[in-house]
């Protein structure tokens, strides 16, 4: 036993000198060995350019675009009332709700026309003063010009001694006095034009009192605007009814709102994206309308058990935000034709009616994108892979989220880069990564 013992003891030596001369050799030639580093298994995905909107949601009631208050303008006593006017009913354009009665004001309009038929013929009158006045003025001027031309003949023939100075003394007075009456027709003359105007002036306001007394006529009685529901009635039968009193409201179904109400940062990426679009901004004039944006809205009425869809347009943005909440108001219009509602008799659908607390999601202008799926998204920040299989974190502003897809923005971040999608624990910056693609058939 002792003899084998002996035997191993060169063999250790040779050994221990093997592993010398080894390690002697690595350090001339600056030979490294390396540790073996854990790789991370990650599924990746590649940044996408997409051409993507930006969608915002908010919420709000529907209430009615054009609404119609039926306000006595004349005094009377209610002596018609429609049988159908009542909270709640539909009621035609044009049809007759209520007349008061009519009697004073045809007495009224009698008048007015008898008045400035008056007025008219002492029109007709003074057009003939005028004939006359003219017609005197013409033959009193060449009666002048005669007995002028006679007192000169008188002058020449007193000279002479053929008549008397008596003679061409009463021959004088003629020419006076004709010229006093051609003066005094003249005068009258002049006066016409002013007499005319003030003529003309009377008929002006027979006329509109007449107009006057025939709108207060027709005001007598009340009809629908337009198709629409009665919200409210507020007039009886026999009922005496001041001017300005409210009688009736009433609401037009086929035009509706809704004020949905939005954080202010969503309507900012949606204005954001509409100032991308060379389009709208050639189509705005002094003052910008985002109605010329053509902006479409989806309506969406939620109950336990289904949901009804509406389309609308977006037609402005309202004036003030909610300091309490952080909001803004978006205003969208709808139609609604209620007698194609009627028609279809489809029991899953329902009419759309003010009061109605409902969900408006809108679609801004669709512009290219960076985007990535949600899940690559860590607080902000992507998991990159760069060509060393090596993890470098990027911090990203997100512009918007859409359908599980986050619309990006970085500094010298481009399409085709590897992201990881998989969550990592630690995370840190130079980590080896082991990726795998990311496919459908992974779900």
């Amino acid at each position: 036993m002792q003899k084998y013992k002996l035997l191993w003891l060169p063999l250790g030596i040779a050994a221990g000198l093997g592993i010398m001369a080894i390690n002697n050799f690595i350090m001339e030639k600056n030979v490294v060995l390396e540790t073996l580093e854990p790789a991370h298994s990650v599924y990746t995905t590649q940044v996408q350019v997409l051409s993507i909107a930006p969608t915002v949601k908010g919420y709000g009631h529907v209430i009615a675009k054009n609404k119609w208050q039926g306000i006595s303008e004349v005094n009377g006593k209610l002596i018609y009332k429609n049988e159908r006017l009542q909270r709640g009913t539909f009621i035609n354009k044009g049809v007759e709700l209520l007349r008061l009665d009519p009697a004073s004001y045809k007495l009224n309009l009698t008048t007015a026309h008898a008045n400035l038929d008056s007025i008219n013929a002492e029109v007709e009158n003074l057009d003939i003063e005028e004939l006359r006045l003219t017609r005197s003025y013409q033959v009193e001027s060449k009666t002048l010009a005669l007995e002028k031309k006679e007192y000169q003949r008188n002058i020449k023939l007193n000279k002479k001694g053929t008549i008397s100075a008596s003679s061409l003394e009463q021959q004088e007075r003629i020419v006076y006095n004709t010229q006093l009456q051609l003066n005094d027709l003249k005068a009258q003359v002049s006066q016409l034009p002013a007499r005319k105007k003030a003529l003309q002036a009377q008929v002006a306001q027979a006329q509109i009192q007449i107009a006057q007394a025939q709108l207060d006529l027709d005001n007598t009685i009340i009809t629908m605007p337009f198709n629409g529901r009665i919200i409210d009635v507020n007039a009886e039968l026999r009922q005496f009814v001041s001017a300005g009193t409210s009688l009736i409201l009433a609401h037009d179904v086929s035009k509706l709102e809704v004020e949905a109400k939005m954080p202010t940062s969503q309507l900012s990426r949606l204005i954001h994206s509409l100032k991308q679009d060379r389009g709208v901004l050639d189509n705005l004039n002094a003052v910008p309308d985002i109605a010329t944006a053509n902006l479409t809205a989806h309506i969406t009425l939620r109950n336990s058990s289904s949901e009804t869809h509406w389309r609308g347009k977006v037609t402005r943005i309202l004036g003030e935000i909610d300091s309490r909440l952080g909001t803004a108001g978006l205003v969208v219009e709808a139609d609604f034709d209620v007698l194609e509602f009627i028609k279809r008799n489809d029991p899953n659908d329902s009419p759309i009616i003010s009061g109605m607390f409902v969900e408006v999601t809108v679609n801004g202008q669709v512009q290219p994108q960076l985007t990535v799926p949600l899940a690559a998204l860590h607080n902000n920040r992507l998991y990159l892979v760069d060509k060393n299989n090596r993890l470098q974190l990027q911090t990203v502003d997100v512009l918007f989220i859409r359908d599980q897809v986050a619309a990006i923005k970085a500094d010298g971040l481009k399409a085709g880069q590897q992201v990881v999608l998989s969550d990592i624990i630690p995370v840190a910056n130079g980590l080896k990564l082991a990726p795998t693609v990311w496919t459908e058939d992974k779900e």
